[in-house]
């Protein structure tokens, strides 16, 4: 049964950065937030940041809301809490299992962002409009006399042609349940290459660190092209800050861990890198300043760079035969 029919409250608001992260960045229940849109840095409470509403929420095969996602979660966070408080308390390596615990966590981290959906719709968005570039008049006029009950005449065809062609005036999104199902699929494919990885502990005795609206910050090889895009499995490091003194760090493949010497260079370095990270917003402890020296990035409202836009695949009557023939061999 669905929790909307009242057997219990439905959780709405939900936090794209889990708020026992967010405390470890807090003077109690009490953060800075640095808005990248040169708004106000002020003191804000950190049940009301990073929140954005239903954005794990299922429908249900009835259309109701499900917040079970919120609640696996959340469950997580619990497992996760207690590990980093082991790591923080001075335990490191840590134990297997324990690892495992927080590279599943972290793994969440990088799947549950709102970048991830972002790009995923992007993609959709894109990959659709190409076809309908591609299909023509020809794939409109078909979709049109599927639903037809007569004829379908030219200024039918010419009139939807000419809307959906209007790449500009509309864009697809995915559904929750969609982005659910690949937040899913992307976890496990995180999970498995921080596993992988060699994990380093960064902690700092009085240096401190803050957090993106994004935490998990992929450092790009320095022999990678500018051009090639840089993911989990080519990064030549992964970071994730865990405290406001204490980041991990994943490097290259290798079964050992291993402490990270630490440095005000290092800190500075960090800082920055986190900050890149971040798409709309940063935080930091209230008695901190993690941001001296840091050059604050602009909002990124985009998170795919596509050098075609669908307006250079449009074939108003359709594809060639010699295309069709090429692309469905015998």
């Amino acid at each position: 049964m669905s929790k909307s029919s009242g057997k219990s409250k439905l959780k709405r608001r939900h936090h794209t950065v889990p708020r026992l992260l967010l405390r470890r960045f807090a003077d109690g229940e009490q953060i800075i937030r640095v808005p990248l849109d040169g708004g106000e840095r002020r003191l804000v409470g950190i049940a009301d940041v990073t929140v954005h509403r239903d954005f794990y929420s299922m429908r249900d095969e009835s259309g109701q809301l499900d917040d079970t996602v919120e609640d696996l979660l959340a469950e997580l966070e619990g497992k996760a809490a207690k590990v980093i408080r082991k790591v923080i308390g001075g335990v490191w390596p840590l134990p297997i299992e324990e690892r495992a615990v927080l590279a599943e966590w972290i793994a969440a981290q990088h799947a549950r962002i709102p970048a991830a959906r972002t790009a995923h719709n992007e993609m959709a968005d894109h990959l659709g409009k190409v076809l309908i570039a591609m299909g023509g008049k020809p794939e409109i006029r078909r979709h049109l006399e599927e639903d037809a009950t007569g004829p379908v005449s030219d200024e039918e065809v010419e009139a939807l042609w000419a809307e959906v062609t209007d790449f500009d005036s509309y864009s697809a999104e995915m559904s929750v349940n969609d982005h659910v199902l690949s937040m899913g699929q992307s976890m496990k494919t995180a999970y498995e290459v921080f596993m992988a990885r060699s994990w380093g502990l960064i902690k700092f005795e009085r240096r401190t660190l803050l957090i993106p609206d994004h935490p998990v910050t992929l450092v790009r090889d320095e022999d990678m092209p500018s051009w090639s895009g840089v993911g989990i499995g080519n990064a030549a490091v992964i970071l994730m800050p865990i405290d406001r003194r204490a980041a991990i760090m994943m490097a290259s493949l290798g079964p050992d861990d291993f402490f990270v010497r630490t440095h005000t260079k290092l800190a500075k370095e960090l800082n920055q890198r986190l900050a890149y990270n971040a798409r709309g917003e940063l935080f930091h402890h209230p008695d901190d300043n993690p941001l001296e020296g840091v050059e604050l990035p602009p909002v990124r409202g985009r998170e795919m760079m596509i050098s075609q836009p669908p307006e250079n695949f449009l074939l108003p009557d359709g594809p060639s035969h010699a295309f069709k023939a090429a692309s469905n061999p015998p």
